[in-house]
């Protein structure tokens, strides 16, 4: 299977790309909230990425694209996608990983810092509660349809192992352990690093072996690893030159039987 990684920007990148040559976009793509400060999430990304990566998805080829639970966020991303020519009439997936928590001010101790003697009135109460659920939904969408068809992916979807089925569209799969994340690499720098395993699952579901997989935020590489490990042909591109070092470096060196061990993962289980 052959990989291509690239350092550069998604929008010059894909320019370069045949049309109608890829059968899947999976991304974990900025979500515009500048999580932890990065400034490669201070914006969605431009519309103009989404209209290339439309032009070279062959037609009925599907779109797997992370976000944020936020409905801000969900709804420009969603919006962005449709404007560009996509289908968004699909349900989410919705990746469950049961380690979120609620944020919220104290009351009374803001009033304390601002010197304002009502402590004692206000203790206990909260000001700007904000959930922070235990999931992330991957927006589905489509390239109008062609020459696949909804059999191909019910026929998919029974590939997948009986306890994702189960539950689906609700994927129950933990964040990636300190493990998982140096699989393939000696150091681990990106702060939203996937499950190689939760990336396998929607390869597996939207895609057959030998298929073209695309990722223009490839971020610390779990997509181009997955696509690997199963068999897949994979575009990566990356813009920031630290992270796609170590994406090199992983997709690289990783092997099927370190990962299925690691990450106990019964679809690469089978392959060795």
């Amino acid at each position: 299977m052959e990989q291509h990684l690239f350092n550069g920007d998604s929008q010059d990148v894909i320019k370069t790309l045949k049309d109608n040559s890829v059968d899947l976009l999976a991304t974990d793509a900025p979500y515009g909230i500048e999580f932890m400060g990065k400034s490669w999430d201070k914006v969605l990304p431009p519309k103009e990425i989404w209209e290339e990566c439309y032009r070279v998805l062959k037609p009925g080829s599907f779109i797997a694209v992370m976000s944020s639970p936020r409905s801000d966020v969900l709804y420009r991303m969603i919006k962005d996608l449709e404007d560009a020519g996509f289908d968004m009439s699909f349900s989410p997936i919705l990746w469950t990983y049961h380690s979120g928590f609620p944020k919220a001010s104290d009351t009374s101790k803001m009033l304390d810092k601002r010197g304002v003697d009502l402590g004692d009135k206000y203790k206990g109460s909260k000001l700007g509660f904000q959930p922070k659920p235990a999931v992330e939904h991957i927006i589905i969408g489509m390239k109008p349809h062609g020459s696949k068809s909804y059999i191909d992916n019910v026929l998919n979807f029974e590939a997948l192992p009986d306890n994702i089925k189960m539950t689906y569209p609700f994927i129950q799969v933990p964040k990636p352990a300190k493990k998982e994340k140096m699989l393939g690499t000696d150091k681990t720098i990106h702060p939203t690093i996937k499950p190689v395993k939760l990336m396998s699952y929607i390869i597996t579901l939207f895609t057959r072996e030998g298929d073209w997989v695309i990722d223009p935020f490839l971020g610390s590489g779990t997509t181009g690893i997955a696509s690997k490990l199963l068999n897949r042909n994979f575009i990566g591109i990356e813009r920031e030159k630290e992270y796609f070092s170590v994406a090199q470096q992983r997709i690289s060196d990783v092997s099927v039987q370190e990962v299925a061990q690691d990450t106990q993962n019964p679809l690469l289980e089978a392959l060795y």
